[in-house]
């Protein structure tokens, strides 16, 4: 499978696109100077003891305060303003605020630190327990004359090819990182965030263990990034790197408007004329499986067993590239072989290999519905790319501010070089254009009219 990895980036927003065999497989996007990321480690202040949900509600200097659930015998540990580091397991969705951890847990190349508590354990993509067993033995003998404090460690895919030294290394380095957040720790006031990873970018490339065979990005400043970071951490891989250059622009080179549609749209459309309706609720994500047009000349039962086996690779590709995690239900067109019920789970159980999120298929409830999991780390990008519409009382969704920003200055940037442009545009959006307007050095070559009848996702653009 060839691999690779496509950077959009702007002023507002940066985009990161996984292509396999060049099919778009997933899109993760970065807010430009965000305050929140999975991962970020913050020292923050208890603020409210819930007994009755099992909760601890922590002040990290955000927004919302971010949820931390305890166990009963772990409540009398905490007091209200008492001090505590945590990590953000799962960004802000929706009205929650962040849900965070107090176990940290810092991401190396070969292994994971987790200070505060002392379990080796492995990752669950070692195929057999032997493998399992003889990588703990080896690496545990390894890392042991350098762990007198008794860390615990996750032992990643990657770190059967390190060497002893390699090991070694990333694990004093991230023995190393931990001692500069507990310094950190110490020295600043509640609320702060005290660690975080700059780009989303590492996580990724972490995620899949640097196994692409091409980069390509726009920005100098993220190339930089990463040439040091591949040097640092991949330099066995044999990644090439590519700075983009073409004069057409890197968006329209791989289609991100038209991938970005296709995220935004409830409507998967089969081959065989049958389609997916993807609907994402507060509680779960609801998948209809409709037979459309398709009436081929066979029985009910084999007609539908059909479209639900052509389904499934649509229905795991929606997941990843709509990100979307949690409960999950699938309406199947209705079969009562169980047997052809059983081919179905095992054909996404065999699918859902491509994901890197884990996954825990249910099976069948007694109304016929398929149940299914996939871990949610942060907000779906329907919610990140969209907002309630407040055009029809919440009923639908518009474009996100910062998605409609990203198409602005994508407009901007078609109309260099210029002297001077207008442009017109709803009021809501006047203070957030002044700001991009600022950020791309343009304050004062582009004017800003407002028109209360326009749109929100519309925008008029005119050279003077």
């Amino acid at each position: 499978m060839n691999r690779r990895l496509i950077i959009v980036s702007s002023n507002t927003l940066v985009f990161y696109l996984i292509e396999e065999d060049k099919e778009v497989v997933e899109l993760h996007v970065d807010k430009r100077h965000t305050n929140i990321n999975a991962g970020d480690i913050y020292k923050g202040k208890v603020k409210r003891i819930v007994p009755a949900m099992n909760a601890v509600f922590i002040d990290i200097g955000e927004e919302k305060e971010a949820f931390l659930p305890i166990k009963d015998p772990s409540r009398e540990k905490y007091n209200q303003g008492q001090p505590v580091m945590v990590q953000v397991k799962r960004t802000p969705i929706g009205v929650k605020g962040s849900k965070v951890s107090t176990n940290v847990a810092i991401p190396g190349k070969y292994l994971v630190l987790t200070p505060n508590n002392s379990k080796v354990s492995i990752s669950n993509k070692y195929s057999t327990q032997e493998e399992k067993t003889a990588l703990k033995e080896r690496i545990s003998n390894i890392l042991e004359p350098y762990n007198q404090e008794q860390f615990g460690y996750i032992i990643r895919t990657l770190a059967c090819e390190a060497s002893d030294d390699e090991l070694i290394e990333d694990f004093m380095t991230l023995k190393y990182i931990w001692g500069k957040i507990q310094e950190t720790f110490n020295k600043r006031k509640a609320p702060s965030k005290i660690y975080t990873e700059e780009y989303k970018l590492f996580s990724i490339m972490r995620d899949y263990a640097g196994n692409f065979d091409e980069i390509i990005v726009d920005d100098i400043e993220i190339f930089n990034e990463i040439k040091v970071h591949l040097k640092e951490n991949y330099a066995n891989k044999h990644i090439k790197l590519v700075f983009y250059e073409d004069k057409q622009p890197i968006e329209e080179k791989f289609q991100l408007e038209r991938i970005i549609s296709r995220i935004l749209s409830p409507y998967v459309w089969l081959k065989s004329g049958g389609y997916l309706v993807v609907e994402e609720t507060e509680a779960l994500v609801v998948i209809d499986v409709n037979s459309g047009k398709n009436c081929k000349n066979k029985n009910l039962e084999e007609t539908a067993f059909d479209i639900n086996k052509e389904a499934i690779p649509h229905i795991v590709k929606t997941l990843r590239l709509k990100n979307l995690g949690g409960i999950v239900v699938i309406d199947f067109i209705d079969m009562k072989d169980s047997t052809k019920k059983e081919q179905i789970i095992k054909l996404l159980e065999e699918e859902f290999t491509k994901d890197k999120r884990p996954v825990k298929i249910k099976g069948f409830t007694s109304l016929g519905l398929l149940e299914l999991t996939r871990k949610k780390l942060e907000e779906s990008l329907i919610k990140q790319l969209s907002q309630d519409c407040f055009y029809c009382k919440k009923k639908g969704y518009v474009k996100s501010v910062s998605l409609i920003l990203w198409e602005i200055e994508r407009a901007i940037n078609k109309n260099k070089p210029f002297a001077y442009l207008k442009i017109t545009i709803n009021p809501l959006l006047k203070e957030h254009i002044e700001k991009l307007l600022k950020s791309m050095g343009l304050l004062k070559n582009v004017k800003i009219l407002t028109n209360d009848k326009l749109h929100i996702e519309k925008f008029i653009i005119e050279r003077e």
